[in-house]
């Protein structure tokens, strides 16, 4: 059973065509193999080892490999709040978790982004490495990655400003004051 895990994460299982000695594929290093070693005659998958890999949905570099292994594979999403009990550890588990769930829903909302680019609990374990600061972790992790994601859109500043009310769980008449922004990049 092979696990590919897509950020938005999709999951598959290698089909039992590719496994075992009924797998048996030739490979460019077959020569190197020496008498002896239970691949010498052929690579294949032992019936009892498992094959985990994640793959994030809007990874480009990846897109042909992606086609290949939807070919072979079948996929399972796992969305960050599938997943969501890897912060419960943290001290600050329950604002963790609901600012998690706030801004992924700004993102999955926005035109452009939506629910592939929404960010899972990785990013906010780093809450217990700093101490529970919320306002470090927007500046020095999610910022940077949701500006990264915003490249080339006209209004970055304008969505990112969404993203932190909703980060931040703060209103839009709590922002009235800051003047209106404008990114023409």
């Amino acid at each position: 059973m092979a696990i590919f895990q897509k950020y938005s994460a999709n999951c598959s299982f290698l089909s039992t065509g590719y496994r075992g000695e009924n797998g048996k594929v030739n490979t460019q290093y077959q020569n190197i193999i020496e008498d002896g070693d239970s691949f010498k005659d052929g690579f294949f998958v032992p019936e009892n080892v498992f094959i985990i890999g994640t793959m994030n949905d809007i990874d480009r570099s990846v897109e042909n490999m992606d086609f290949a292994m939807r070919r072979r594979f079948s996929w399972v999403e796992v969305t960050p709040a599938d997943t969501e009990s890897m912060l419960d550890e943290l001290s600050c588990v329950e604002e963790a978790k609901e600012t998690m769930a706030r801004l992924n829903k700004a993102i999955e909302e926005t035109e452009g982004l939506g629910s592939a680019y929404m960010i899972g609990p990785s990013y906010f374990l780093k809450l217990g490495e700093n101490g529970g600061d919320f306002d470090k972790l927007w500046k020095m992790n999610i910022e940077p990655l949701l500006r990264e994601y915003l490249r080339g859109f006209r209004n970055t500043d304008d969505i990112i400003n969404k993203f932190s009310m909703a980060y931040f769980a703060q209103k839009e008449e709590e922002h009235s004051n800051i003047s209106e922004l404008t990114d023409e990049n």
